[in-house]
């Protein structure tokens, strides 16, 4: 499947694919190379899943069932922005046939205020210093994305602030979770909620934690994992860039 040219030239005057509508089917396209191993981490994470799934007894399900919680999946995005890897990812779980349910998490105004901890790490030249991104999308837009795709009823939209939306999610299991925030703090209270919160299995996805705009991402997974036994693995597909290297954790 070949590239239309105006998606091209637009692409190429971009600094983040990610405005970018992308898709999880084959053939996988070498413009959207970036966004590539967030689909074979979420693969990984429903491919345990289904594992689990198997060998759960009947009495669990059973007790699952009866506590209102069926769902063979739970999943969270935490930067939303566009949608469009929120969209890629629950097609996937409609695809896998698992029953499962997908919080997507933002401010959908952009970028909050940068902490003490980012003017410290960003670099020099970063544009954010001085000017707000992912500014460009709204709650409006994204909820009518998802609604075009046809995966409303699996999707969850909580606005605003992590610090005020994480204590309000339900009280679940996680078999994947896309941090995508690329500030420090985000990273940190993503982390300190989802991280026990994951079960056996779940993977927990980096975008910016090889980022060269974002460097805060790297440092925020670093001081979290120090003390922690699961491994950080490295995915990247094409040439090296500025954002191409992934990484993501399998919970113990």
């Amino acid at each position: 499947m070949d590239i239309p040219n105006h998606v091209a030239k637009r692409a190429a005057k971009l600094k983040f694919n990610s405005r970018l509508p992308f898709s999880a089917n084959l053939p996988y396209q070498g413009l959207f190379a970036e966004r590539l191993p967030l689909i074979h981490a979420f693969t990984l994470a429903l491919h345990h899943a289904a594992l689990a799934r198997r060998k759960q007894s009947l009495y669990r399900k059973a007790r699952a069932w009866l506590a209102g919680d069926d769902f063979a999946f739970h999943a969270a995005e935490c930067g939303v922005y566009m949608g469009n890897s929120l969209v890629a990812c629950a097609q996937m779980l409609r695809a896998s046939g698992l029953k499962g349910r997908f919080h997507a998490l933002d401010t959908f105004s952009g970028l909050p205020d940068l902490s003490e901890a980012d003017l410290r790490l960003a670099p020099e030249n970063a544009q954010y210093r001085g000017q707000k991104l992912f500014a460009d999308t709204s709650f409006e837009a994204v909820k009518a994305r998802v609604a075009e795709a046809g995966i409303s009823d699996s999707v969850v939209f909580h606005k605003g602030l992590f610090a005020d939306t994480l204590p309000h999610l339900p009280a679940v299991q996680y078999h994947f979770v896309n941090i995508d925030c690329d500030l420090f703090e985000p990273h940190i209270e993503c982390l300190d909620y989802f991280y026990p919160r994951m079960a056996r299995g779940g993977v927990i996805f980096f975008d910016d934690y090889g980022s060269r705009e974002f460097p805060m991402a790297r440092a925020a997974v670093d001081q979290f994992m120090l003390d922690k036994p699961e491994l950080l693995f490295h995915l990247r597909t094409g040439n090296d860039g500025p954002n191409r290297t992934k990484t993501y954790i399998v919970k113990y």
